[in-house]
Formats: structure tokens, C-alpha cells, sequence
């Protein structure tokens, strides 16, 4: 009797570490992901920018400055 309780909470303890190691495993996946996501977004943003001409830039950086995202405009 004592050696199938302990049986059964040693095996839930492993389980429940399982579970808890694979869901984090499945997070990091989806953390990697969106941040190589976001990596490319941004390099796409800054290839459209680059390709604005020099008025549309003023116009979007006083934009910027105006709405108060004015660290934005020393990455512009």
C-alpha cells in the first residue's frame, strides 16, 4: 500500500514537470518566432522609409514629434 502511494505521487510530480517543461518549451518557440517577426517588420519599415522622399520624411518626423514619439525621430 505505501509503495503504490508513493509510486503515485512520484509518477504526478513527473508528470506535472513534463507538462510544465513542455509548455515552456512550446513559449520559447513562439516567443523566437515573433521576434524574428518583429525583426522583419522593422527592416521593412525602415526600407519603406528610406524610400520616402525628403518632404514626406519632415512631414512624418514632425509628426512624430508633435504626437510625442519624439525618440522615434533620432532612429529615423
Amino acid at each position: 500500500m505505501q509503495s503504490r502511494r508513493r509510486f503515485l505521487k512520484i509518477f504526478g510530480f513527473s508528470s506535472a514537470g513534463a507538462a510544465l517543461a513542455d509548455a515552456m518549451s512550446q513559449s520559447k518557440a513562439v516567443i523566437d518566432e515573433g521576434g524574428d517577426q518583429a525583426k522583419e517588420e522593422i527592416e521593412k519599415l525602415k526600407k519603406a522609409y528610406e524610400e520616402l522622399d525628403a518632404r514626406s520624411k519632415l512631414i512624418l518626423r514632425l509628426l512624430l514629434f508633435f504626437s510625442g514619439i519624439d525618440i522615434l525621430t533620432s532612429i529615423l
